[in-house]
């Protein structure tokens, strides 16, 4: 249900704040975010104790310098309607539309094995290429017996499982006996 609600926050940002704004907001909104990795921030956060005033006190001392106005009423309106706890998914959805608007893509490459970071980038520019985007990939070693490409934004998932790969050449020599 969060995640409803936070998508209509992005969806509204989005079509308020123009490209130089959006900019600004998702460094601010970084900002807020860095600071709900610190328990003690969570649990003041989320605290039904701590009055919405306190709370709202705190998140606009994390900035140093004055905030412009359409930041500053969000900020309130979050305060408002106790959804202060919605920016850390607030923040990555703006990331990914911003990431869109300039054609950029994040995915991960799945293996068992290390890759190493040229083969990372030769699979990076092959991506871009077939999509004509800007696509940046990250290796998340695991379990997976063989390599699989995951971009999320763009709905591609490419595998090569090696186990697969074993049955498929173990069928075909069956068939050919």
């Amino acid at each position: 249900m969060s995640d409803v609600i936070a998508k209509r926050y992005t969806k509204a940002l989005i079509e308020k704040f123009d490209k130089s704004e959006l900019d600004v907001l998702v460094a601010n909104l970084k900002v807020v975010a860095d600071a709900f990795k610190v328990d003690k921030f969570n649990s003041i956060i989320n605290s039904p104790i701590v009055s919405k005033e306190k709370k709202e006190e705190l998140i606009f001392s994390l900035f140093e310098k004055s905030l412009d106005s359409k930041f500053s009423n969000f900020l309130k309106l979050l305060s408002e309607n106790k959804r202060f706890n919605l920016i850390p998914e607030i923040l990555s959805d703006i990331e990914t539309k911003v990431a869109a608007f300039d054609n950029r893509y994040r995915g991960v490459i799945y293996s068992s094995d290390k890759l190493l970071e040229d083969e990372i980038k030769k699979i990076e520019e092959v991506f871009s290429k077939k999509f004509d985007a800007n696509i940046s990939l990250e290796h998340s070693k695991g379990e997976y017996n063989g390599i699989k490409v995951d971009i999320e934004e763009l709905g591609v998932e490419i595998s090569f499982s090696m186990d697969r790969l074993k049955h498929n050449m173990s069928e075909y020599i069956l068939k050919a006996i």
